[in-house]
């Protein structure tokens, strides 16, 4: 059914507002450490939105990445956190220590991570899409062939290999292990 004020309605028998976040792990580094997720792969009502609920001790991070297909907020609840930015233009390094009822907005593509300077941080992320994607900074170091280290940045290609060989797989709560 169509409104004159709006999208198509789904028929009501089919309408599920309600979805736990809890039954959506997204990363799970230890039960202090996690995330929980929901995108409308888990929750199909969604309209260009998704959430994630994020939870870290004091010296844990969200590892370096960007999302080539969403812009983001991030709200803290609890706990207090340092969330840094590149800003691709000009490449100047923003820092911002983010404590409970205070947000930071990373626009689309932009380089950003999360350091928890408390422990038991809570925060909530909100994007403007309903499938988020993530690029890991861990992803680039470790798939990146040590041979193209040494050829574009000088680095020695067999040190370069022993340095990131301890990356076996996406960090994404670091430190690892």
């Amino acid at each position: 059914m169509t409104t004159a004020w709006g999208p198509p309605r789904p028929p009501a028998s089919s309408l599920n507002l309600f979805f736990d976040v809890r039954s959506s792990p997204y990363f799970v580094k230890d039960d202090r450490n996690f995330i929980l997720y929901q995108t409308a792969a888990q929750f199909p009502i969604l309209q260009g939105l998704s959430l994630v609920d994020v939870y870290l001790s004091r010296g844990h991070s969200v590892e370096p990445h960007w999302h080539p297909n969403a812009n983001e907020l991030l709200y803290t609840i609890q706990g207090e956190i340092v969330e840094y930015v590149l800003n691709p233009y000009t490449l100047e390094l923003l820092g911002y220590r983010v404590g409970p009822q205070q947000s930071v907005y990373i626009p689309w593509g932009w380089w950003h991570w999360t350091i928890a300077l408390t422990d038991d941080v809570r925060l909530v992320v909100t994007f403007d899409n309903n499938r988020f994607e993530s690029i890991y900074g861990s992803d680039i170091l470790r798939k990146t062939p040590p041979e193209t280290i040494q050829a574009v940045y000088g680095l020695n290609a067999a040190q370069w290999a022993e340095v990131v060989r301890p990356l076996r797989q996406t960090v994404v709560i670091g430190p690892p292990g």
